[in-house]
Parts: structure tokens; C-alpha cells; sequence
């Protein structure tokens, strides 16, 4: 989370939505930021009752571009996070292990945050979600910022990369059905 006292607006980063990159321009333009840093709103309001007062802002990423980007993070991430990995993929690498190995709810619950629906982070009264697809404008449009560089960090390679087939499409339609129904009602697109 990073918070700016001044116009009393809050950011959520649900993951794997540029987190990285908009706590690097929040900070450069004086915001404020507390953990979790990917704290979901009932979580952050419990824990700072002051936020109560601000208006809080999440992107919201395709799912299927989301659940890619998952994936190429843990495969290209060093981390403790990998072991777990490493024990799931049972001897195949990463690099090779295909998407298709990892559409299951065992998987999933290895690493739950990286895999929550973004609607534990988004679907909230005082959360207003943005598009990601318009990243940048939608940043600098909530803060008023129009003149500060934004530097795009941790973004995946193409290490790993794998076709996007027909069954991970539907496996991610059904887990994450209701972002796909949030998108719908509160950005009006479909993907």
C-alpha cells in the first residue's frame, strides 16, 4: 500500500498488477508506504483505521495476461517462494515446464497471494478500480502527476514463456470468474 496524506488517497496493489513500478513513482513523488504491500482493503482498514477517510485506488489486470505474468515470475524469481516450485515441478525446469502443469487448485494454494482473485483486493465500497491497460495515464491521472518519469521495473523475460493454449484460457476463466465479472461491472470491459 502507499498512501498520500495530502489528497488522502490510498494505492492497492493486488499482485502482479505493476506493483513495483508504481511504488517506485510514488515514492519518487513523496507518497508514503506501509506493509503489506500487497494488503487487501478490510486488512489495511483494520490495521490503519485513519485510511477510513481516503479514497482507494487498484489496478485491474486481463486475467489470462495476470496468470502469465504469475507464472513467469515464480519461474524467473529467485526466492524462498521457489522451493515450493521446485517440489511441485518434480524434475521438469522451469524454463520448460509448461503452463499446463500449473492449472490446478494444489498449485494455487502454494502461493496464495500471487494467485488471489483480484477481487479480494478491488471489490470493496471504498476501492475504485482502474485499468491497467491504461497503467501510466491512470497513474498520473489519480495523483496529478504529469512531469515525474515512470520507470517500469521487475517486469518479466521471456524466460519461461509458453503458449497460452485453449485450456489454460478456460481453467483461468473458472477460477477467476468473479475478476472477469468485476471487470465487467465496474471497468465495462470484457475480456
Amino acid at each position: 500500500m502507499f498512501f498520500d496524506k495530502a489528497t488522502k488517497q490510498v494505492f492497492l496493489f493486488p499482485t502482479k498488477v505493476g506493483t513495483m513500478s508504481a511504488r517506485h513513482f510514488l515514492g519518487s513523488i513523496g507518497w508514503h508506504g506501509k506493509m503489506p504491500i500487497h494488503g487487501k482493503p478490510n486488512q489495511l482498514l483494520d490495521k490503519y483505521p485513519n485510511l477510513d477517510n481516503y479514497s482507494f485506488f487498484g489496478f485491474f489486470r486481463d486475467p489470462v495476461s495476470r496468470f502469465e505474468s504469475a507464472i513467469l515470475h515464480l519461474k524467473q524469481m529467485p526466492s524462498i517462494l521457489n522451493s515450493n516450485l521446485d517440489n511441485f515441478l518434480n524434475g521438469t525446469s522451469r524454463e520448460n515446464a509448461r503452463y499446463e502443469l500449473f492449472l490446478s487448485n494444489e498449485f494455487l494454494s502454494l502461493f496464495p497471494v500471487v494467485f488471489d482473485r483480484q477481487v479480494d483486493w478491488l471489490d470493496h465500497p471504498k476501492v475504485t478500480p482502474l485499468d491497467f491497460d491504461n497503467f501510466e495515464s491512470e497513474l498520473r491521472r489519480v495523483t496529478g502527476n504529469t512531469t515525474q518519469p515512470l520507470e517500469r521495473r521487475n517486469a518479466n523475460t521471456d524466460f519461461g514463456r509458453q503458449e497460452i493454449t485453449d485450456d489454460v484460457r478456460a481453467f483461468v476463466r473458472e477460477y477467476y470468474a468473479a475478476d472477469y465479472a468485476l471487470a465487467k461491472d465496474r471497468l465495462g470491459k470484457e475480456y
